[in-house]
């Protein structure tokens, strides 16, 4: 165990992955972890056994599956960073690491939702359909710019900030077994008929995962209010007191830290398959959001993940300098 915390060199390999993330962006999908994570889980979900053998032999088989792929993920990684020789372990972790990193991905569609915008609301809802799971296809220009803003604060914990956490601990290898906790929970962890059971664990292990990084997500946020020119004080006001209103414990208060900092009103009714789900307002008060909020999203994004990057680092390289003193 103490040699998953003594990860030397972490915060400055983590730097490299985050400007290498921001200035190249994700591999092509053919190449991605994260995609093959994707496919592992397919076939999980068709062949594992217990399926559909009711309620209990599938909740068995989904706590199985959530600790399984999570824990073979980090051992591969750490198998495969140890196989190499020592002078490319440093430049492999660097590169895995940028790929459990998804600002500059998160960045590109966001700019993609507001450009679409810009033309028709149609290429706005095809443009958001890329970054969120509801349906798309009733949206307003309201309805797109909110869809827009809330995935680009979510995804600022699941796809920046989580990452960033789990990697100053233990390396790639932590930052790709969170990456698969997080694909386990947007592919089986629905409370519907054919996943309620089955991907209860990987939805309760990913709000588990989720937890402290989402908190620093939002704390991050209203510190970075600022620079977008928002209010730190809403921003804490928001995430503080209509946050924990939200059925996620984790989406809700970054979408209300993101409601604040930006000055706007998220939440309301989304559809999935056609069924209405009610979402708690965050930002009661504020005005609607516009299609220029989805770039100061963005913008808020990059901000908060660099500053919990900035803080995280230095807390590290305290502890280590105090242990080698």
């Amino acid at each position: 165990m103490p040699e998953l915390f003594d990860y030397s060199g972490g915060g400055a390999r983590l730097c490299l992955a985050f400007a290498l993330d921001t200035l190249f962006g994700d591999p092509p999908s053919p190449w991605h972890p994260v995609i093959w994570m994707g496919k592992v889980v397919e076939i999980v979900d068709w062949g594992m056994p217990g399926r559909e053998k009711g309620p209990a032999a599938e909740r068995v088989a989904g706590v199985a599956v959530a600790a399984a792929l999570p824990v073979g993920t980090f051992l591969i990684a750490r198998g495969l960073l140890r196989s190499l020789p020592r002078p490319l372990q440093g430049a492999v972790d660097v590169a895995l690491l940028s790929v459990s990193l998804a600002g500059r991905s998160l960045y590109e569609k966001a700019g993609d939702v507001q450009r679409g915008l810009a033309k028709n609301v149609d290429e706005g809802r095809r443009q958001v359909s890329h970054l969120v799971g509801r349906d798309t296809a009733r949206l307003d220009d309201d309805g797109v710019t909110r869809a827009a803003i809330e995935s680009v604060a979510e995804n600022c914990n699941d796809g920046v900030v989580a990452p960033i956490f789990y990697g100053l601990i233990g390396g790639a290898p932590l930052a790709l077994a969170y990456k698969m906790v997080n694909t386990l929970d947007s592919m089986i962890g629905y409370r519907n008929m054919r996943y309620g059971n089955f991907g209860w664990a990987s939805a309760r292990l990913d709000d588990a995962a989720g937890f402290v990084p989402a908190r620093l997500t939002a704390l991050a946020a209203a510190l970075a209010s600022p620079a977008v020119g928002g209010s730190l004080t809403a921003a804490i006001r928001v995430f503080h007191q209509e946050g924990p209103q939200h059925a996620s414990p984790n989406a809700g208060i970054c979408e209300g830290a993101f409601a604040g900092a930006l000055g706007v009103r998220l939440g309301g009714i989304n559809y999935y398959d056609g069924v209405p789900v009610e979402a708690p307002e965050m930002g009661k008060g504020l005005r609607r959001p516009d299609w220029d909020d989805v770039s100061r999203a963005a913008n808020l994004m990059y901000v908060t993940g660099s500053l919990v990057l900035a803080a995280g680092v230095s807390i590290r390289w305290l502890l280590l300098g105090r242990r080698w003193r």
